[in-house]
């Protein structure tokens, strides 16, 4: 099982991918609280670790190549002006085999894992759409992915 921050970090890059790729090739305003929610702020004017972590995200998918935008909002609330890099939109329709030999582009097996709540399967889709996009690692064959059992949602209350 992934840390909570790794696995937060799969579901805002699962949600940005599939946002820009469905609008694409059309800029679009990304903002922390339509990804993940309202942001709490504290005392001091800081945003919480989540809203924090999921701005910085989308800073790490641009610094890493998968997208581009003009500007960032104020106090850090979004990026506006996002678009999907070249290398972005290829590896989003690069395909992706499950261990049954099920063949689907990467963005319709991230699509169809958020539907059905698999983040071990979106887990696993995101890590392998990152090792086709290092330049450092010697090419390798792609090995047929494991899906996993979906999680019921259960609220922080509960």
């Amino acid at each position: 099982m992934s840390p909570v921050n790794i696995d937060e970090f799969h579901y805002v890059t699962s949600e940005v991918l599939c946002l820009l790729y469905s609008v694409f090739p059309v800029r679009h305003l990304l903002l922390v609280e339509d990804l993940i929610g309202p942001i709490q702020w504290d005392m001091t004017g800081l945003p919480d670790r989540k809203s924090q972590a999921c701005f910085e995200t989308l800073i790490w998918l641009s610094a890493h190549d998968l997208l581009t935008f003009r500007s960032i909002e104020p106090r850090n609330i979004g990026i506006e002006g996002a678009v999907l890099t070249q290398k972005a939109f290829v590896l989003l329709t690069g395909s992706v085999t499950w261990d049954s030999g099920e063949p689907l582009s990467r963005v319709d097996a991230m699509q169809e894992a958020r539907q059905q709540l698999a983040y071990g399967d979106l887990g696993a889709i995101i890590n392998d759409l990152l090792r086709a996009n290092c330049q450092w690692g010697a090419p390798t064959a792609a090995t047929p992915l494991s899906r996993t059992t979906a999680f019921a949602v259960v609220s922080e209350g509960d």
